[in-house]
């Protein structure tokens, strides 16, 4: 029990014997916790949002102008029975006016005299076949009905949108990863002060027979207890924003999506790794 008071009274010391460089390290800890959660929140919502902006960007489908509606109705089941359709809505020539009077404020038969849209449909995707390459090929299974005359989707934007994703991934990794990366080097520094501020300590200790492990294990405590100030303090500023964004409004960031339970075990977790890393690196090198 002495040998384990002494570890931790040790730890203690050390990092009072560095305050300031611990107190850095655990606030670049704790930024990085931060920066950590918001992003990934802020992506998981930025993706469901995309979704829920795919889902109005259905496949349009038109039949031959001479299809009759009993006719119609037949292709639409068939195009229904396709792998990929989720649902969709069969578009009579009463319907297409009353689209084409959305659009123009007037029926076409006040225009014309009469009604020559064709019928058609709109289909909705299955979620995970909201994307081109899927898209495209349900249109081509579509097209290979007889009676179909066109069968169209809106590509571009829905391009536009996987790569958004797909850029934003990519950054918001490599800004994690730079701070991670910050954090660990930090620690390490710290731990570094701390042994040179005890290397008389230290080779008093090996001259007496204490094992490396002996040793070392209190820089390792000290990297822990830096990485739970830090997550420590991440947590607290996030439960800020958190309820915060209760009572504001942002479209892409969704507070009910968030268990603040996870939230408060992944950054002690995070934290904790980074710390032991840290540490890890700091006595490799010296001990």
């Amino acid at each position: 029990m002495s040998r384990i008071a002494f570890l931790i009274t040790e730890s203690f010391m050390g990092l009072y014997r560095a305050k300031l460089q611990a107190f850095i390290s655990s606030v670049t800890i704790s930024i990085t916790l931060i920066i950590f959660t918001l992003t990934y929140y802020a992506y998981v919502n930025f993706i469901d949002y995309s979704f829920e902006l795919k889902t109005r960007y259905r496949i349009d489908v038109f039949f031959n102008s001479e299809i009759g509606y009993e006719e119609g109705k037949n292709i639409f089941n068939l195009i229904m029975n396709i792998d990929g359709i989720e649902k969709g809505e069969f578009i009579d020539k009463e319907f297409a006016s009353d689209i084409f009077e959305t659009y123009f404020n007037t029926k076409i038969e006040n225009i014309l005299g009469t009604n020559p849209l064709p019928l058609g449909g709109r289909f909705d995707v299955t979620s995970e076949n909201r994307n081109v390459k899927s898209m495209d090929d349900i249109v081509i299974n579509i097209k290979k009905i007889n009676g179909i005359d066109q069968a169209t989707f809106r590509s571009g934007l829905i391009s536009r949108l996987d790569k958004i994703i797909d850029n934003s991934f990519n950054i918001l990794l490599l800004i994690g990863l730079s701070i991670f990366l910050l954090s660990i080097i930090l620690v390490s520094n710290t731990i570094r002060l701390i042994i040179h501020s005890k290397r008389n300590t230290i080779e008093t200790l090996k001259l007496l027979g204490a094992t490396k492990m002996f040793i070392k294990v209190p820089f390792l405590i000290e990297g822990i207890l830096q990485g739970l100030l830090g997550s420590f303090f991440s947590v607290t500023v996030l439960w800020i924003l958190y309820s915060l964004a209760q009572y504001i409004f942002v479209p892409i960031f969704n507070p009910m999506s968030i268990n603040i339970l996870d939230i408060l075990y992944a950054n002690i977790f995070i934290g904790i790794v980074l710390g032991i890393i840290g540490s890890y690196r700091g006595f490799s090198k010296y001990i």
